[in-house]
C-alpha cells in the first residue's frame, strides 16, 4: 500500500483488500491498528454455518468469541489461502463511507475469486463493516 492509499478511509479499506490479492501480507497487515479484532458476529463463510435451531434443538456446547485478533487471523489465514490457490482476490465492488473526526467507518461490498490449485474456482460476494482510526494522517483498521 502507497503512503496515498491510507489518507481516506475508502482507501485504506480498498489498500488492505488489495494488498491481501496481491499476496503481500506484510502490507495488509501494516494497515492494522495494534490490538485490531474481527467481530465474529456471522459464519464468514456458507460450509461454517451451524445449523437452524429448531424446536427442541440442544444449545451450542461452547459461543464462540464475539472478537479475535485480525492480525493472527489473518497470519493463520493467508499462508493456507496463498498455498492452496492459485488466484486469490478480494475487490471492493462498491464502498460506502463516514469519517467523523479520528474515527470513520466503511460499509464494503466485497467480491473474492479464488481459483484453487485443484478442484473448483469459486465467487462469494459479501458485505464487509471496517471500523478505522485516524492516527498521524494515516487511516488504520481496528475491526472488521
Amino acid at each position: 500500500a502507497s503512503a496515498a492509499d491510507d489518507r481516506t478511509p475508502e482507501g485504506a479499506v480498498r489498500a488492505f483488500n488489495a494488498a491481501l490479492s496481491q499476496r503481500r501480507l506484510d502490507a495488509a497487515l501494516a494497515l492494522l491498528l495494534p490490538g485490531a479484532v474481527t467481530f465474529n458476529l456471522a459464519p464468514a463463510h456458507a460450509f461454517t454455518a451451524p445449523p437452524p435451531a429448531g424446536p427442541g434443538a440442544a444449545a451450542p456446547a461452547a459461543a464462540d468469541p464475539l472478537t479475535s485478533d485480525l492480525a493472527t487471523h489473518w497470519r493463520t489465514v493467508a499462508p493456507v489461502l496463498f498455498a492452496t490457490q492459485r488466484v486469490y482476490l478480494r475487490q471492493v465492488d462498491e464502498a460506502t463511507a463516514h469519517a467523523d473526526g479520528r474515527l470513520a467507518t466503511v460499509w464494503a461490498r466485497v467480491r473474492t475469486r479464488a481459483e484453487p490449485r485443484q478442484g473448483t474456482p469459486s465467487l462469494l460476494v459479501f458485505s464487509e463493516a471496517y471500523l478505522l482510526r485516524l492516527d498521524d494522517g494515516h487511516w488504520r483498521i481496528a475491526g472488521i
